[in-house]
């Protein structure tokens, strides 16, 4: 897989979003200001979901199948790309595109670049797909004026990438700002890594469902007076959703894992809507999200905090708690001027993350 540098203003770039659950295809077209400001636009998005452990074939299926897609709506060929640009969830090794390690996907050392250079006969760049994310807030994003910064993906799970000194930094074992796995409850929830309490098992995605429908319950059973109107509503929402018509049935399917149904953009909706119970959620995201940062701040010293992932969408839900939490513990002296913002990228952050590294990689000297 050949890798050369890749500076110039305007590329045209096959972008590939691998995630846990579903696989993204774009064309990415870069454009560059008068004042050197770039910006990238993802089109002909085409999306393909992945079983668990679907395996290098499954991956690889999904992949081809959804490039086809864009290029059909495109109406393009391989010629119309330049470069390839890809988004690994789990361990990767960016030198030479190996995938190295994601046990969702049952992916163990996929050549993954190697593959997709022999078929498309196009340079090839991949990386972790957190640390794509970052650089990709680098190069398109709000940190084109920054060279020291934290992104931070708050989704089904929650990790970070880190830029310093204006390039990624991944740690001896590429595991470098896993802030998901901060200890923020002692003795909390079990997190997916085997620990307690883990900022990933309290508020990512799924945790915030969960906490909620715990929430709503203990409010049906009298535990708690707040709003029991919104409480009975969500039940009986509840109960359509799993047609089901009493409380124990319908924590019977929470239990067994049928919640994931409820997402934490239903109860963000509940909570723009008035209900107290899901205002309270995103409380406590922000504090648990506050506390990790401020610890992440006081190590690195970073210019700029940029929160991105699904659950960057009820940004101004959580926010004003995770500002007061940061800023009661944080090292004030040297960090008088950090911001927390939301990801300039959008929900397409990953597309254009695999964007940046194919337009300018970071990894190449």
């Amino acid at each position: 897989m050949a890798l050369t540098s890749t500076h110039r203003n305007e590329r045209r770039i096959l972008a590939l979003d691998i995630g846990g659950s579903k696989t993204l295809s774009a064309l990415v077209s870069v454009e560059t200001d008068a004042s050197g400001v770039r910006s990238a636009r993802a089109r002909h998005i085409a999306r393909r979901a992945l079983a668990k452990d679907s395996g290098q074939e499954g991956v690889w299926r999904a992949i081809t199948s959804a490039v086809e897609e864009t290029l059909e709506t495109a109406r393009a060929t391989y010629g119309d790309f330049d470069l390839i640009g890809a988004t690994i969830p789990g361990v990767a090794d960016p030198a030479v595109g190996l995938w190295i390690y994601a046990p969702y996907s049952g992916i163990v050392n996929f050549p993954i670049g190697e593959r997709l250079a022999q078929k498309f006969n196009k340079p090839v760049f991949a990386d972790n797909d957190v640390n794509a994310c970052a650089w990709g807030e680098k190069i398109f994003g709000v940190c084109q004026e920054h060279d020291d910064f934290l992104w931070v993906t708050v989704s089904n799970g929650i990790g970070g990438g880190l830029v310093l000194n204006g390039r990624p930094y991944a740690g001896k074992f590429s595991g470098a700002a896993e802030i998901g796995h901060f200890c923020v409850v002692e003795n909390g929830a079990v997190c997916g890594c085997g620990n307690r309490g883990c900022l990933e098992a309290t508020a990512a995605g799924p945790a915030i469902a969960r906490t909620y429908c715990e929430m709503v319950d203990d409010s049906a059973k009298g535990a708690s007076s707040v709003s029991l109107d919104r409480t009975l509503a969500w039940l009986s929402y509840l109960g359509g959703v799993y047609g089901k018509t009493n409380l124990d049935d319908i924590n019977l399917e929470l239990e067994t894992q049928s919640a994931r149904k409820v997402d934490a953009a239903m109860i963000a909706a509940e909570a723009r809507r008035g209900n107290p119970l899901a205002q309270e959620v995103f409380r406590n995201v922000g504090f648990h999200l506050g506390r990790a940062l401020a610890w992440a701040a006081n190590l690195i010293n970073p210019e700029k905090i940029v929160i991105g992932g699904g659950v960057a969408g009820a940004f101004d839900l959580f926010y004003p708690t995770l500002a007061d939490t940061l800023h009661e513990r944080l090292f004030k002296p040297v960090n008088k001027t950090l911001t927390v913002e939301k990801t300039g990228l959008g929900y397409e952050a990953g597309l254009l993350g695999a964007a940046a590294l194919a337009y300018n990689n970071p990894y190449v000297i």
